[in-house]
């Protein structure tokens, strides 16, 4: 197929993702997700979980609390060494 549309169409679509960032974080972690995590300050029987709502830096994402509705920084390594969960 020569249709000078169909071109047109296929050179827009190969652009697009310079123009359209991605959802995805650096960590494999889209805004909107549910991560549960334990802050290295908590007790080792509790718990949070929450939606990623931003990148706070190398390593981590904010993740809105679903309990306290305040963001927190989570280090998106497995526990022990980072804040992960596996539930």
């Amino acid at each position: 197929m020569n249709d000078v549309h169909h071109n047109e169409y296929l050179a827009a679509v190969a652009g697009l993702h310079e123009q359209t960032p991605s959802p995805v974080f650096w960590h494999g972690y889209a805004q909107g997700d549910r991560i549960a995590y334990r802050l290295h300050e908590w007790s080792p029987s509790s718990s949070a979980a929450g939606r990623v709502c931003g990148d706070a830096g190398p390593g981590r994402v904010w993740v809105n609390n679903e309990q306290t509705s305040r963001p927190e920084a989570v280090d998106v390594r497995p526990w022990p060494e980072g804040n992960l969960l596996p539930f």
